[in-house]
């Protein structure tokens, strides 16, 4: 009987996956790997974040209770996990089937979403020989960045800057992870993509055994400069534009401007280890001189503190009717 699914050997081609903290760059390193001939981008399909995960999660919940005898209920009843693996292979296999039919000869396939950096097993579970590509940012940078989306467009709850900051920290560590497959991994900065795009792009072009002249890429660079994005709003999907502000300003240190004293201290506190092993500052980066390293911690230590004083007082106030 022939194979109802005559595409089921997409899962064998090349798998590029970009990966690292929302508002690092990923959408441009994302178009302009997207441009070479041999390689095929997605849209942001989501995969491994909004649908693979929840089905592997309730599988981790049910299966070790069915194992034991202490459950009836849920596919572990009736499947195997390696018959609940192969249901999601060929759901992911026919996903990639349909987005590479617009790009037949393609022999790469290019999929991203900044939460994907949370799911690096699971995609080597199912793609073993997945490549990633990790691009890095001064995670000032992406804070700032960050609030201005979620000004712009809704994208993240009204948070502070620092908090962005822990934000940027969880996500570059939870990425990291993927360097454990050695010749599999690839970590580039954003700035050097800035400052070298075709140097930078060469790199990555390399990693992932794509042929690339020099006339090639300079002229992906030049269709991608960043101003060119601001106007167009590209995608990956044909006549699909990013929404207004997703492209915002592609600069390096513009957190000088918008960071105030106590922010700078506030931001170091949750994640200035990280910034400082990646070498983008130093030990004291965020005081100006002696005098903001002796008044900032006490500033930070006095607001945290009236705001833990007018949580507890709303939290009265909240209960005062109804306790006459």
């Amino acid at each position: 009987m022939p194979d109802a699914n005559p595409n089921r050997k997409v899962l064998e081609k090349e798998f590029l996956f970009v990966i690292g903290s929302p508002r690092s760059g990923t959408t441009w390193l994302q178009l302009m790997i997207g441009a070479h001939p041999s390689v095929c981008a997605t849209t942001e399909l989501r995969l491994y974040n909004k649908y693979t995960a929840p089905w592997l999660q309730a599988w981790k919940e049910e299966a070790p209770l069915t194992e034991a005898g202490k459950h009836y209920l849920g596919l572990p009843v009736l499947w195997t996990e390696a018959e609940f693996h192969d249901f999601l292979r060929g759901f992911l296999d026919r996903v990639y089937a349909k987005g590479i039919a617009a790009k037949p000869k393609a022999t790469h396939i290019l999929d991203k979403h900044p939460q994907y950096s949370q799911f690096v097993e699971d995609i080597r579970l199912f793609i073993p020989r997945a490549r990633f590509i990790h691009l890095i940012r001064d995670g000032r940078d992406v804070a700032v960045s960050l609030s201005a989306a979620s000004r712009q467009m809704g994208w993240f709850a009204r948070e502070t800057l620092p908090d962005y900051g822990a934000f940027w920290k969880r996500e570059l560590l939870a990425a990291r992870k993927a360097s454990a497959y050695a010749g599999f991994y690839l970590e580039l900065r954003y700035e050097d993509l800035l400052a070298a795009p075709a140097t930078a792009l060469k790199t990555v072009f390399g990693f992932c055994g794509l042929p690339a002249s020099d006339e090639l890429v300079a002229t992906i660079v030049e269709q991608h400069q960043f101003e060119n994005l601001k106007r167009s709003r590209p995608t990956p999907t044909k006549d699909v534009q990013a929404p207004q502000g997703h492209y915002r300003q592609g600069k390096v240190g513009s957190w000088r401007q918008e960071f105030s004293a106590l922010q700078r201290y506030q931001f170091d506190r949750v994640a200035g280890d990280l910034l400082r092993e990646l070498g983008y500052a130093q030990n004291g980066w965020w005081a100006a001189g002696p005098h903001q390293k002796a008044w900032l911690p006490l500033a930070a230590g006095a607001r945290k503190l009236y705001q833990r004083v007018a949580q507890a007082g709303a939290v009265l106030l909240g209960r005062a009717p109804g306790s006459a």
